[in-house]
Formats: structure tokens, sequence, C-alpha cells
């Protein structure tokens, strides 16, 4: 089989190894601004390729056809895939004028702009977030006071929660609004097409945030794991790190997974491995936001040391035709926590991560390299410098093990770093006042 890849994030690159180890001839299509650093071990990867396309813009959609028409010309391209988000509607584009497949492009052309993903639930009658999309301030506030605050603004077509904000009054919806329109300029020059469709402003949920790691084929799916994340309690848009698997019961863990059907079946999403967040609520599993591509981050990484799975091999299962492995169980909790900065600073010029190494329950450590960071390197606030793979007896003692662990790194970074975990924050407050 030929598989045609157009970008990934860091830990994408895996498919590209495992697809090349099964004997498929693969195309990748690589940016001029790769997510990942180009590192031996990934200059190794993607040299391994049958056909390397180099320096791409692969959020432009002429590119990317012009790309893959002259690609399937050479070769008939069998599959089109992109594991990259900002590179998606470029490549649903494609697929359609060249007949490729894929997702179906009009579902992933839905997900990507997430007003229109609430309009075909609402239009399907599955459970949603009341939202409206706002050109201007003046919208944005009519909005708010029509949906009641708190509400979340944001991007309707953003990436990784960047300009994600939450407003208790309009005064802070309008200085989202205005953060919004200002940080812009902080997103790369090639994003901000997609970042530039208005604000989108929500209701804030309220529940647990979770999220559902889906396949599809032939109307057959295949549920890989119910993830829970772990918020700050600073600040509940940044995510701190998930854990495989999410402490819900049966019951929840159940619904969240014929929720995630029922998603997928209203926007026409039919091949592929999907990433839906959801909130559970008091009134069961709402839509955070669908995502038309394998969970990112270190997600990957924490399902590998939690099922002894790669889900990129299940992803090619998909694609190809074949049986799919699906875990049947868990072993303990296992998460991925985020080093995150927490105010903006320069990290010390002896800056390690040791407090990491040796100790028995750190499964995996993605570093520096990986985040494109390092010793004396100026960060920001709410960035990301590494992550780490933990796993313990349940959700509390990953999150106080961490908060340990994070502790000993302050020290070695000498930046102050975000821990916490708000839905245990909000448990304990709730188990305070009843016994108060």
């Amino acid at each position: 089989m030929h598989i045609a890849i157009v970008d990934a994030n860091p830990p994408a690159l895996r498919a590209i190894r495992l697809a090349k180890e099964m004997g498929h001839r693969v195309s990748y299509f690589q940016p001029k601004l790769t997510q990942y650093a180009l590192t031996g071990e990934n200059l190794h990867i993607v040299r391994s390729v049958d056909r390397l396309i180099e320096g791409l813009d692969t959020t432009d959609s002429e590119v990317v056809l012009a790309a893959l028409t002259e690609c399937h010309a050479e070769t008939p391209i069998d599959v089109a895939v992109t594991f990259q988000e900002l590179a998606a509607e470029a490549v649903a584009h494609a697929c359609r004028k060249l007949g490729l497949s894929g997702t179906a492009p009009d579902a992933v052309l839905t997900a990507r702009r997430k007003d229109r993903c609430r309009a075909e639930l609402a239009a399907a009658g599955l459970a949603s977030a009341r939202y409206a999309l706002a050109a201007d301030t003046r919208e944005a506030l009519a909005a708010a006071d029509r949906i009641g605050y708190p509400v979340v603004l944001k991007p309707p077509s953003g990436s990784a929660s960047l300009l994600s904000h939450v407003a208790y009054d309009a005064a802070e919806a309008v200085a989202a609004c205005t953060d919004i329109q200002a940080g812009l300029d902080a997103v790369p020059p090639h994003w901000r097409a997609q970042f530039t469709r208005g604000v989108l402003v929500e209701e804030l949920l309220v529940g647990r945030l979770v999220s559902v790691e889906i396949g599809a084929r032939d109307g057959e799916f295949f549920p890989f794991c119910v993830s829970g994340r772990i918020r700050s309690p600073e600040n509940e848009v940044v995510e701190l790190g998930s854990c495989v698997p999410a402490d819900l019961s049966e019951e929840e863990t159940a619904a969240c997974v014929t929720y995630a059907q029922d998603v997928c079946r209203a926007i026409g999403a039919d091949l592929g491995i999907f990433h839906l967040e959801m909130m559970v609520t008091d009134r069961g599993p709402v839509l955070v936001e669908f995502n038309p591509r394998i969970m990112g981050g270190g997600l990957p990484n924490a399902y590998r040391c939690a099922t002894g799975q790669e889900i990129y091999r299940s992803w090619l299962q998909i694609t190809t035709g074949e049986p799919v492995d699906v875990p049947d169980g868990f072993a303990q909790c296992t998460a991925v926590l985020a080093v995150t900065a927490r105010t903006g600073g320069r990290l010390s010029a002896t800056a390690d991560l040791s407090p990491l190494a040796g100790q028995a329950d750190v499964l995996e450590v993605l570093g520096f390299d990986v985040y494109r960071t390092g010793p004396g390197e100026q960060v920001t606030p709410g960035q990301a410098v590494a992550r780490f793979i933990l796993r313990a007896a349940d959700r509390r003692a990953v999150v106080a093990r961490a908060t340990e662990l994070t502790g000993h790194l302050e020290t070695s970074l000498g930046i102050s770093l975000m821990t916490g975990d708000k839905d245990i924050a909000d448990a304990d407050a709730d188990a305070d006042r009843l016994a108060s």
C-alpha cells in the first residue's frame, strides 16, 4: 500500500517507522518548520521513506494539492493522512479533489470548525454546549450575555488551546477578545488564516474533562481508551497531563464511548482514529472538541506504556483493512505529565531533568530536545519544556507523586512550575463543604 503522510507531530513519526516496518510504501511531505526537532533519530526516520518532499507549507491547500497530485501521478496513492492538526484542512481538500482514500473530507472540514461541528451535533439531537460565532468584541459580548457567564472565548479553528480564555464577566470577555486579536502575532504566520475566523463563544462546561480515542472503519468502531485530563487549578484551559485510563465508573466510560460513536456518525467521520475531548457533566458527556487525528503530545507514549500496544500500529491496521488491536485492560494508572512553566523566565544555565532519572515509577522522559528548549533558554508562561510518563495506583497518587517530582525539577530548572489537578481540588473542596 502507498501511504502519503502530510506533516506529523513529534510522536507521529512512529507511524512512518511502523509503516516501513510493515512493508508499505511511504511518501512523506515535510513542512518548512517542523513541530519535531531535527534530531539524528528523527532525521533517520524521515529519510527512511520511499519519497521525501521537503519545504512545503502543509497548511496551504494549493501547495498540498500540487504536491499530492505529482506524487499520485508517479505512484498511485492508496491513502492520504496528516497527523498535524493545522494541515488537516489542506489534506482534506486534496483528498476530495483527487479522490484519495482517507477520513471523509467533509467530516474533517466540519471538525476543524468548532462552530460548524456544534451545529451538526444540534441537528443530530446530541448533547452540546450553547455557542455563537462572533465577528468582533461587540458581537462576542452580546453572545456571552445570551449564553450566560462564565463563557469560553477562543478561535473556532485553533490548536492546543492557543488563545483560549475563560471569562466570568463582561470585562474579562473584553480582555479575552483583545488578547485573541493581539496574540495572533505569536501564532506562526502560516497558521494565522485558521486563527482569524472570528471568536467562538461557548458556555463553560462544568465537569470532568476526558478524551476518547476511537477508531472507525466501514461503520465499525474501535474504542481504544478513555483518558482523564489533568487541568491546572490556576487556569483550567491549561492541561498539565493525561492519565490512562480516566477515573470514571464503567457506566460513565461506556456513555463516553457511545457518545463518541454518535458524534462520529453525526459529522461523518468514517475512517481513521480520532481524538474527542469531552466533559462528563451532570447531563452526561458533552463534546468540547473533535480532533480528526490521533491523540498528540505525550498521550501516545502513555498509551503504549499502559497497554503495550502502539496506537499508530492500530491506525495502520484500520487503514489497511487488517484485524485491529484493541486493549482489554490497563496496568494501574499511567499518566503523562507536562513540565509547565508557571511564569516566563530563563531556564538555569545548568538546567537538567536529572530529578526524574532512576525513579522506578517514571517510565519514560520526553526531554528538552523534543520541546526545543534547554539550559539558558527563555520560556513563556504555560510553555511545556518536557514531559514524563509516571505510573501509580490511581490518579490521586499520580498527582501527588508528580507534585513531589515537580518540586525537585523547579530547583534544577530555576523556574516556577505549574502543579496540581483541578478535578481533585474541586472534589476536595466539595468534601470540605459537606464536612462543615
